[in-house]
């Protein structure tokens, strides 16, 4: 998009030679100390692949006349997602002082508003509230289908889902009792927020969502992007959902070479439409009431059974504690409605303190060589519950500011959106070790980040390092440190209205 499209609203523009010439007569209007970290860095990436200028394209905007260039607003929630800010009330000032929209061109003005229409001088371009009825207006189903759709295509494109191993899985969303959440419903769950029956100690009663996700990783889990994700009723089963996140990435031109499955997703239906139609391999523990259980819990009885050593824990003595050990069964034929190969993965867990045996059964559609390669691969999927843990804990997942669904649907879209942007830009820096960390730490390192001095001189302003900026003071001329000097003491006052 031209500059025009981009900003119809009065922007420094950047300009260092024409700073540093104004500098070196003393002749600048305000200046700053900043940072430039990480998120000013990954706000960069945004703007170098054109992400602002996709999302203006795309998204289903609910005003007819913009007033506002939507990019904008979402370039504005997504900056307060990433610094961890719920509340709209609060999205001016946590952007206004802060690095990104300095560093990054966007260095605003004075500021009548919009097209001018605003008759007193904002902090921002645009009122809290306008960025909160924006996304409170935009439709939830249609959101959901951009990020599920256009931004996921996006993604694909600029280098994301590199593996073709898939994680499926489910998990609930509790939420204040507040009926006004709409479509929310109540369902058992444990302390834990898992479902739960009626009679589970600890158990209650829970107004949740069901959250259904589709995340892209690698086998050396050195990222996590999301693919798909959908926001569903509390008490819903979820299997047609979560064959239609399948079914909308394929279509969507996609690819997935492997799924690791929650169990909630059982289906020999499903499974068997992913193998015979996109030729997925799946793996999805069975759960003890099948038959497929049965009979590979049958097999397993066997003496002549080829247990193999998995995981051996010793005591502090130097004893085995516990053992595991894994064993694998081809072809079975006792799942009904399962049209397609059915083999089956069992560990026997022996625990020597306390005498008893566990059993853990996988079944998979492919032919593994070694008994533990199913095993190893399904690790990855218990790491969903860290990506959980991480979005409803570090990036405030279930803190919602209203119960209206459309910001409940935007809240969460967004975050996905965040995480997984900052995925993708740490995989195409090859920053792997920080994908694996969390937002906290990250931005520990922002934190840390190289100061700088920004300076602004007419309709302009350059950043300097701080190296420079006292190189060329330490060369001025007398008349022109004076003139600077003059120009110092009123900066402490706070920045001129020309300057935000």
């Amino acid at each position: 998009m031209s500059d025009q499209e981009r900003f119809d609203f009065f922007v420094y523009t950047q300009n260092k030679s024409m700073v540093a010439k104004a500098l070196k007569e003393g002749d600048i209007d305000y200046g700053t100390f900043s940072k430039m970290g990480f998120i000013d860095e990954f706000f960069a990436f945004l703007l170098a692949t054109d992400f602002f200028a996709f999302c203006e394209k795309t998204y289903p905007s609910p005003r007819v006349k913009k007033e506002v260039p939507a990019w904008f607003l979402l370039a504005s929630l997504l900056a307060a997602k990433m610094y961890g800010e719920e509340s709209f009330l609060n999205i001016p000032y946590v952007l206004k002082n802060g690095s990104i929209l300095k560093m990054l061109g966007l260095n605003i003005g004075p500021i009548p508003g919009f097209n001018n229409k605003n008759k007193k001088e904002r902090i921002y371009p645009v009122d809290q509230d306008c960025i909160r009825k924006f996304f409170k207006d935009t439709a939830p189903d249609k959101l959901t289908g951009w990020f599920n759709r256009d931004f996921s295509s996006w993604m694909a494109k600029k280098g994301a889902f590199v593996s073709g191993l898939f994680i499926e899985d489910a998990s609930y969303m509790p939420l204040p009792d507040n009926t006004n959440y709409k479509y929310a419903e109540y369902v058992w769950l444990d302390s834990n927020g898992n479902h739960a029956s009626q009679d589970t100690p600890g158990a209650r009663l829970t107004l949740c969502y069901k959250f259904s996700s589709l995340l892209n990783t690698d086998r050396d889990g050195s990222y996590y992007i999301y693919a798909g994700a959908r926001i569903d009723p509390g008490s819903i089963n979820g299997l047609n959902e979560g064959r239609e996140l399948v079914d909308g990435f394929i279509n969507n031109g996609g690819c997935i070479d492997t799924l690791l499955i929650d169990r909630g997703y059982i289906d020999g239906a499903t499974l068997t439409h992913y193998k015979k139609d996109y030729k997925i391999n799946w793996v999805i523990p069975l759960k003890s009431s099948m038959a497929a259980y049965d009979d590979a819990m049958g097999l397993a009885g066997a003496k002549n059974v080829d247990w193999k050593i998995y995981h051996i824990e010793q005591s502090s003595e130097g004893f085995i504690a516990k053992k595991e050990e894994v064993a694998t069964f081809y072809d079975l034929k006792s799942w009904q409605n399962l049209n397609t190969a059915l083999h089956v993965s069992i560990k026997r867990e022996t625990d020597y303190e306390s005498g008893q045996v566990s059993y853990f059964v996988l079944a998979h559609s492919k032919k593994y060589k070694y008994p533990s390669d199913a095993f190893d691969l399904y690790k990855k999927r218990t790491k969903i519950e860290e990506r959980h843990r991480q979005l409803k804990g570090f990036w405030g997942f279930k803190k919602f500011s209203s119960p209206a669904f459309s910001l409940v649907i935007a809240q969460v879209i967004f975050k996905l959106a965040a995480y997984s942007l900052m995925q993708l830009y740490l995989l195409r820096q090859d920053a792997k070790d920080l994908a694996k960390k969390t937002i906290s730490t990250i931005t520990k390192k922002e934190r840390a980040g190289e100061l700088v001095v920004i300076l602004y001189s007419g309709f302009h302003y350059a950043v300097f390092d701080l190296d420079e900026y006292s190189f060329i003071l330490m060369k001025l001329k007398t008349d022109a440190k004076n003139r600077l000097a003059e120009r110092i003491k009123t900066w402490n006052k706070g920045p001129p209205q020309s300057v935000i």
